[in-house]
């Protein structure tokens, strides 16, 4: 019965009923469907705009503490070359600055080895495999 009526208001109002599917049809794909591009990061998957928005950010972020490690980096390359230069030019040593000067030295050692040992315990909770 429902067949029959559905069959006869195709027939009779044939193009109107093709323009309402067409129509239909359409809006699902345009608000139903979010544009998409090749991730960054993975190129194999497709990422929307907040996605991909996201993975910048991250990008970012890792620029930044690339940058500050660069920056402490040459900060102490200053500080042991001044150190240097005024013991050149004296002809002495400063004790309290190279007092200084070792105890910058071993505290950014120590931190490097303390965010070593971090990423090995994180590796081995999530993975269970001892690093080498």
């Amino acid at each position: 019965m429902l067949a029959d009526l559905i069959k006869k208001l195709f027939n009779h109002e044939r193009y109107q009923s093709l323009a309402v599917i067409t129509v239909i049809v359409l809006l699902a794909i345009f608000f139903g469907c979010e544009s998409k591009v090749t991730s960054i990061n993975n190129p194999t998957q497709k990422v929307t705009r907040a996605e991909l928005q996201l993975e910048l950010d991250v990008m970012i972020a890792k620029c930044k503490i690339g940058l500050k490690k660069l920056d402490r980096q040459d900060e102490l390359r200053n500080l042991i070359l001044q150190q240097a230069l005024i013991t050149a030019s004296t002809g002495t040593i400063n004790p309290l600055a190279l007092i200084t000067s070792l105890g910058t030295i071993l505290g950014i050692g120590a931190t490097v080895d303390n965010v070593r040992k971090r990423k090995d315990i994180k590796k081995i909770k999530t993975t269970g495999e001892i690093p080498v």
